[in-house]
């Protein structure tokens, strides 16, 4: 699952103000650059305020890490 942020979101529009046009809400900037679980949220590439001129770049998958504790019975006799 991609982390949602309304600036990342094509319901939403900037320039007087910061709007949601699905929704019919203004939001404040902190808000919209924040992450958020909404369900009316798709996914727009283009960064709505233009500071991330390369656009959304989802993060790669951070490997499974095998955090057992090592017990006596795992070592064997010494």
């Amino acid at each position: 699952m991609i982390r949602q942020y309304c600036r990342y979101c094509r319901w939403l529009v900037t320039g007087n103000g910061i709007y949601c046009t699905k929704r019919n809400r203004e939001y404040s900037e902190q808000y919209a650059k924040s992450t958020n679980n909404c369900g009316d949220f798709e996914l727009n590439v283009i960064d709505a305020f233009g500071e991330n001129l390369r656009g959304y770049q989802p993060r790669e998958p951070k490997p499974e890490v095998d955090d057992r504790q090592i017990t006596f019975e795992d070592m064997g006799e010494m």
